[in-house]
């Protein structure tokens, strides 16, 4: 609701003018060998990222269990069809309508040519996997859940990242379709 409209929105919510639109979800569990690190959920997405200094991330990233790519790169975003606006489109990743129900995974700056997006069922189970940098040194990374809740990955640690039985419901106050938002947003 932009603040000039905000009276407006009020009044609707105080009528029950309004309905819930829900939201799927990422549920992220990380690991340290086998042992459970951390577990989270994420509305938009889980980004893994360098920590520190300016260095390429080198890990592996797995679709139910299959090696789908090694990437060399400056990070990684799984995101939901809701963060494809986010993080995900200035990533070069593409822009989803937000009730589909996909899993997005979009490098961030790869060091090769494999810069493409991958759009997944939400069934799909993605394990990424932390290997050593370049030079054999141990890599420290760091899983960022919606840009707050942050996990240290070390070399040799996972995360796996599925499709969360919860999901988050939006108040929907207006009757504008998403690609009649998404047409004033690329009219702008």
């Amino acid at each position: 609701v932009n603040v000039s409209d905000i009276e407006e929105a009020l009044d609707k919510l105080i009528r029950g003018e309004f309905w819930i639109e829900k939201r799927m979800m990422l549920l992220g569990k990380s690991y340290e060998g086998k042992r459970k690190k951390d577990e989270s959920r994420a509305l938009n997405d889980i980004v893994i990222t360098r920590k520190g200094s300016l260095q390429i991330i080198y890990f592996n990233i797995y679709v139910n269990g299959q090696l789908l790519h090694r990437y060399h790169a400056d990070g990684i975003i799984v995101a939901t069809p809701t963060g494809s606006t986010g993080y995900n489109l200035s990533a070069g990743g593409p822009v989803v309508e937000p009730k589909a129900n996909l899993i997005l995974i979009s490098p961030i700056c790869p060091h090769s040519m494999q810069n493409r997006s991958i759009v997944l069922s939400p069934d799909d189970m993605v394990t990424i996997e932390v290997e050593k940098s370049g030079d054999g040194s141990e890599q420290e990374v760091e899983a960022i859940f919606d840009g707050s809740h942050k996990v240290i990955l070390r070399t040799g640690d996972k995360i796996v990242i599925r499709k969360s039985r919860k999901t988050t419901g939006i108040v929907k106050l207006s009757q504008m379709s998403f690609l009649e938002v998404l047409h004033r947003k690329m009219s702008d």
